[in-house]
């Protein structure tokens, strides 16, 4: 049997899918479809939350969240994590890559659907795709001994690396047929990431063709204790590639090799 690892944040694309399989009007602020969240979250538009887009700070920056991983203590409650991150300035213009966003966005879709974030992934996408042998990751385990999953909170699931590739791809092709993986582009104005112009769409990241609009790539990175991934598929051809490690990870550099790897 094919060994299973946490794909870490390339669960946020199924995220996003599912957030986009509830068919809620993504102008609609998180707090419309939220029993119960405070400011400064509620204002926050849906659309803006999938492409990170929203002004939201991440909870990286809070540096007892990493001295508590390291220290493999118990995670907090999402209510003492969204406390916690309320005093940061969540007024940032422009992209910047928020998992309290996505959290918020969990949020939304276990209490639309009354299952857990995997059992709604599996429900709203991964069934209905007949995406198969993804596996739910919420308790500590061997895989990475004596971590506390609960501290991914945009959430993930574990996956070998055939399936999550094959998953991809099929999720990639479910986008490219429904509202097109440029839907929701945000353009972003980095150097360095591996793509020529950078951009994100509703969980995924791109390489756009500025001339069309187009992702000539489209994947997403994902990284926690014990793993680091990059998923990129070629929208020309749908080949796709992944690199994984358990050591230091240069994403960038993924990117490049992985952008050579399936445009052969």
């Amino acid at each position: 049997m094919a060994k299973k690892f946490p794909v870490y944040s390339i669960a946020k694309p199924f995220l996003a899918q599912a957030v986009l399989e509830l068919g809620l009007p993504l102008t609609d602020r998180i707090g419309q479809h939220l029993s119960v969240i405070s400011e400064p979250y509620a204002h926050r538009r849906i659309d803006h939350l999938l492409n990170h887009t929203s002004g939201l700070a991440d909870y990286s920056a809070l540096a007892a969240y990493g001295q508590a991983v390291e220290n493999r203590t118990d995670a907090w409650s999402r209510e003492e994590l969204l406390e916690r991150c309320a005093a940061f300035s969540h007024n940032i213009a422009g992209f910047n890559y928020s998992n309290i966003g996505y959290l918020l966005l969990r949020m939304m879709v276990e209490e639309k659907t009354g299952l857990s974030m995997f059992g709604a992934i599996k429900a709203l996408v991964l069934d209905p795709l007949e995406i198969e042998c993804f596996e739910e990751w919420e308790a500590r385990s061997e895989i990475v001994p004596g971590y506390d999953p609960r501290w991914v909170y945009s959430g993930t699931f574990l996956a070998d690396a055939e399936s999550i590739k094959r998953g991809f791809v099929m999720l990639v092709r479910h986008r490219a047929e429904t509202i097109g993986p440029e839907a929701g582009m945000a353009l972003l104005p980095y150097q360095g990431t591996g793509f020529d112009h950078p951009g994100y769409s509703y969980g995924l990241m791109n390489d756009v063709d500025l001339s069309t609009g187009q992702p000539k790539f489209v994947g997403h990175g994902g990284g926690g204790p014990g793993f680091a991934h990059m998923i990129l598929v070629n929208t020309a051809n749908m080949q796709v590639g992944l690199e994984t490690s358990t050591a230091d990870f240069d994403q960038a550099a993924a990117i490049l090799r992985l952008r050579a790897a399936t445009t052969n």
